[in-house]
């Protein structure tokens, strides 16, 4: 199995030096655009019709708290339609997300593996399970929560335990979650600490970019001439972490490659 430092190298040739960053752009574009919308056309609904769910109950009894005002109890009818409310906004989000996750990873997977073939209609692969793609980020998020709950280090160790359910989503769609979790605790048996390192990287980068913003905020000032030069930081800043995420994606598929192989040499 190739070491960190050859993932990052093959990752950031195959990001930047081919057609692969701007089919990467495209995809991530698009998914996200339907993401958005679908989330989008929810929250419309929702505030034409008056219906709450809970978290925004939440935000207007914080809100009313910090003016000093009091706030209404819901009764057991308004509670239920928001228990509806939340539960339907749940189910969206998992779906729409769910497809976004699937075609990302797709697109990022055929980088990695260098196939032209069909990269464009197989990253839409999501729209045709949604359900199963639902499911999959569902059952994800459950496990990683109950890991989370016992103490932060299980949480940690579990979302690099299951870090290949995606993966093997894409190149097996008709497998259940289940399977994939289990085909991704196998894969990852002994290679966790290197995928740790291995984004550990990636997040010293994007919190040097944070740095920058942070610096340069506090060193333009507040004149016009200083937040001019602000937003053009800020602008600068969130490009290289829009970069910084595909270099990032590439080489974490590069590594599940490299998995793959490794499993069928028997390493």
């Amino acid at each position: 199995m190739k070491t960190n430092a050859e993932i990052k190298s093959e990752s950031l040739k195959r990001t930047f030096t081919g057609k692969w960053f701007g089919r990467m752009l495209l995809v991530m574009a698009l998914v996200g655009f339907a993401n958005n919308l679908a989330n989008g056309l929810v929250e419309y609904f929702y505030r034409e019709c008056e219906v709450q769910t809970w978290a925004d109950f939440l935000v207007a009894k914080l809100q009313a708290l910090q003016a000093g005002m009091d706030y209404a109890v819901p009764s057991r009818t308004i509670a239920l339609q928001m228990n509806y409310a939340t539960a339907f906004s749940a189910f969206i989000a998992f779906i729409f997300g769910g497809i976004a996750i699937f075609g990302i990873t797709s697109v990022v997977l055929k980088a990695a593996k260098e196939e032209d073939q069909s990269w464009c209609r197989d990253s839409m692969g999501g729209f045709a399970r949604p359900l199963g793609v639902a499911w999959m980020g569902f059952v994800l998020f459950v496990r990683v929560m109950l890991w989370s709950v016992l103490f932060v280090v299980p949480g940690i160790v579990a979302t690099y335990r299951y870090s290949q359910c995606w993966n093997l989503k894409v190149e097996n769609p008709d497998w259940g979650a289940g399977k994939c979790l289990a085909e991704s605790c196998k894969l990852m048996d002994g290679h966790k600490m290197q995928r740790f390192l291995l984004d550990l990287f990636f997040c010293a980068w994007a919190l040097a970019l944070v740095a920058v913003m942070i610096a340069g905020s506090v060193a333009f000032g507040t004149g016009a001439i200083g937040k001019l030069l602000d937003s053009l930081l800020f602008a600068v800043c969130m490009a290289g972490m829009l970069i910084l995420s595909l270099w990032m994606s590439v080489a974490r598929a590069i590594f599940y490659r490299e998995l793959k192989s490794a499993a069928r040499n028997g390493i």
